[in-house]
């Protein structure tokens, strides 16, 4: 009986994590999700704790905090790791407005959690993504990271995402130049959907964004999937996005 396929989501508890958690839980991955120490007493910590009587387990994780990763990391243990998702993020409402307005703080907060967490997180589970037989990095973007499509606006999430694309096509090369690694890596844009982040607006569907997701991130690094470029910039169904 082959072993079931192991997926660590950073940032689980609610919004995109939550769906893709419970969904690989229904497909019978072995889930593991993380939510952060300050939202303990969040609602949303129950209901992800809840998902523990399917199988999901939860991590304590603070993503701007290197030590509190790599702890993640070493709890995890020495078993494979198939899939790592980087879904932990940040947007303020009030980022929709000129970057004349945004301080030096305002960035580097973004760039914290937007980016500095990705990479750390990615440098912490390598090891046991290697373990594996088909590893990959799936890193949460957004329409928001193209420079192309750039309307104006919501700099520090811009610039931010900006960043999660370039950490994901570097992290492709160094990978495989310097490592000799299997892992792959895909940014991956999930969709406009209503989350907590978003106030509760959205402009796309969340199951047909969720569905298709799933599917991208099954196919990314398979035959199926040849479509999928490693290193890639892509919607949730699988379509490339402009950088």
């Amino acid at each position: 009986m082959a072993a079931r396929q192991t997926i660590f989501i950073l940032g689980a508890n609610r919004g995109i994590g939550f769906q893709l958690a419970s969904r690989f839980q229904e497909l019978g991955f072995t889930v593991y999700g993380t939510y952060r120490p300050q939202t303990r007493d969040d609602p949303s910590v129950t209901e992800v704790r809840q998902l523990l009587a399917k199988g999901i387990k939860t991590f304590e994780v603070d993503t701007t905090d290197e030590n509190s990763i790599n702890q993640a990391a070493k709890d995890f243990g020495d078993r494979p790791l198939d899939v790592l998702v980087n879904v932990a993020g940040v947007y303020q409402l009030w980022d929709d407005k000129p970057f004349t307005e945004q301080s030096a703080h305002d960035l580097m907060s973004y760039f914290q959690v937007n980016v500095v967490g990705p990479f750390l997180a990615s440098k912490a589970f390598l090891p046991a993504l290697s373990r594996a037989k088909t590893p990959k990095i799936i890193n949460v973007s957004s329409d928001m990271a193209s420079i192309e499509d750039n309307v104006g606006g919501n700099a520090c999430y811009r610039i931010s995402k900006a960043g999660v694309n370039q950490l994901t096509k570097t992290m492709s090369i160094d990978l495989v130049k310097f490592l000799d690694s299997s892992v792959q890596t895909l940014a991956v844009h999930p969709g406009y959907v209503a989350t907590k982040m978003t106030g509760y607006y959205g402009e796309d569907d969340m199951e047909t964004c969720m569905s298709s997701l799933v599917d991208t991130v099954l196919r990314f690094g398979t035959p199926a999937g040849h479509d999928l470029p490693n290193g890639g910039y892509v919607r949730w169904n699988g379509e490339k996005m402009a950088y």
